[in-house]
């Protein structure tokens, strides 16, 4: 079931990341759509700790990609702190570089290997 969640997660922030970052600012609509994606951001992330580390377990079978998982918790706290105190500049920073975390994750789904490159015939 982590899996799934994961999955399913990480592909809807992915898509709804992307019209955010190309949408309006400051609207109801933006609000609306920005909870949604630090909620299955949040997900995706919380998720990943009932999932394998991969080939360098650290802790368990938690590796090195659980610390990107934990990051991103970080960076969805400061974020919503940030807009939260009217610090906008500050909000957007770090929405973006949670976002090139989220595609920069994606992009190593598509490895060799993987499973999301496997199940998409890449490989």
């Amino acid at each position: 079931m982590a899996f799934t969640l994961h999955l399913y997660a990480s592909f809807m922030a992915l898509g709804l990341g992307a019209m955010l970052l190309l949408s309006p600012k400051g609207t109801g609509l933006h609000r609306l759509m920005g909870g949604t994606w630090v909620l299955t951001m949040a997900l995706s992330a919380l998720s990943s700790f009932w999932l394998g580390g991969g080939v360098l377990p650290l802790v368990g079978h938690l590796g090195p990609i659980h610390l990107l998982s934990l990051w991103m918790l970080v960076a969805l706290a400061v974020a919503m702190r940030a807009i939260l105190k009217g610090r906008v500049e500050q909000h957007r920073a770090w929405m973006r570089g949670a976002y090139l975390g989220l595609v920069g994750a994606f992009v190593g789904t598509l490895a060799p290997g993987r499973w999301v490159a496997t199940q998409l015939g890449l490989w």
